[in-house]
């Protein structure tokens, strides 16, 4: 009786070690690859581990009791091998390591396989690792219209736009334009500019001169393969209302007239409200004119002014999709002969 206790605790064991033996010799074949923080992530079989990293580095391990010579390669989301290793011997380089090429985002194929050969011809056994690249760059989207420049300046003015890259890029490729549209297969409808990024804060930036609604798009490159555009983010480039000049060139009272040129031509078509007030620092205004602007940017509005001394004129603008809203003051001295 004792014996037989004995016979069905051994017949258990093997029993217990048969049943274990293909999950261990499974386990023996092992790989990573290099997720976004740029450390070695582990791949299981049958899940698909997802990342954004465009460059990618894959790591094999392959037991000795796997087969005695082992190769491993990956195939892109195209179906195309994005790299491929030697026939490596599992005694004495158990573990490879390659550079995978993007090949665009989607699912990567891992695949290693085991041979009794030392020309990897005879297949023993093997093991497929997937893993999903979802490379992208994200543009921040303005909340307000951008200003070309200040005021009375000739200084054009610098635009930052957030930007979110993706781990792996080797080059960032921003583009922009005033009515810039995308075409189905990704081209442009018109000519784009470039804009960049700085290394330095982070931030897409771009100088303008010409006020009007702008769309950006952005995508990142590596290899040969770039991600997506971005989805585009729209703004409007306005220019501040100022007057390049003014002058009377009929300067004899108590009827004058009254030139003044805006300094952007975007502004033509639309009126400007003049007015004026007694004194350097007056401000009860009456209203002397709502002249509008021709295509040179210039208008002109006569008003009559008995009274000789200091003046104050105010010159008013609504606004429009080009010009911002503004007023500009200026101080002039009525005489005999207005000077």
């Amino acid at each position: 009786m004792k014996s037989g206790r004995k016979l069905i605790a051994a017949a258990a064991g093997a029993a217990i070690v048969t049943a274990c033996a293909p999950a261990a010799a499974h386990a023996a074949i092992t790989a990573s690859v290099t997720g976004d923080a740029g450390q070695p992530v582990a791949l299981s079989p049958g899940a698909v581990l997802p990342i954004r990293n465009m460059d990618v580095r894959g790591y094999v391990n392959v037991g000795t009791s796997d087969g005695a010579y082992y190769s491993w390669k990956v195939t892109g989301p195209d179906g195309v091998d994005a790299t491929s290793s030697l026939c490596w011997r599992t005694q004495s380089t158990p573990s490879n390591d390659r550079l995978v090429t993007y090949r665009g985002n989607g699912t990567y194929t891992l695949t290693v396989s085991t041979f009794s050969d030392s020309a990897c011809a005879k297949p023993v056994k093997s093991a497929a690792f997937q893993w999903s690249t979802g490379a992208g760059v994200a543009l921040g989207q303005p909340t307000s219209a951008l200003m070309i420049r200040a005021p009375f300046s000739f200084s054009t003015n610098t635009h930052s736009f957030q930007f979110q890259g993706t781990p792996g890029a080797v080059i960032y490729e921003i583009k922009y334009g005033k009515g810039l549209t995308l075409n189905p297969d990704g081209t442009f409808a018109s000519v784009p500019k470039d804009a960049y990024l700085n290394r330095t804060t982070g931030l897409v930036e771009i100088s303008e001169r010409e006020p009007g609604d702008y769309t950006m798009v952005a995508r990142a490159k590596n290899g040969d393969f770039y991600t997506p555009w971005s989805a585009p983010v729209t703004f409007r480039l306005m220019a501040p209302f100022d007057l390049a000049s003014t002058r009377f060139p009929d300067s004899r009272g108590p009827s004058y007239k009254l030139r003044g040129e805006v300094r952007e031509r975007a502004a033509a078509g639309s009126r400007v409200t003049v007015s004026i007030a007694k004194g350097k620092r007056g401000k009860k205004f009456r209203r002397i004119g709502r002249p509008k602007i021709n295509s040179k940017g210039v208008f002109t509005v006569r008003f009559t002014q008995r009274k000789r001394g200091n003046y104050r004129l105010r010159y008013s603008f609504k606004g429009n999709k080009s010009v911002a809203k503004g007023t500009v003051y200026e101080s002039i001295r009525i005489r005999r002969v207005l000077g």
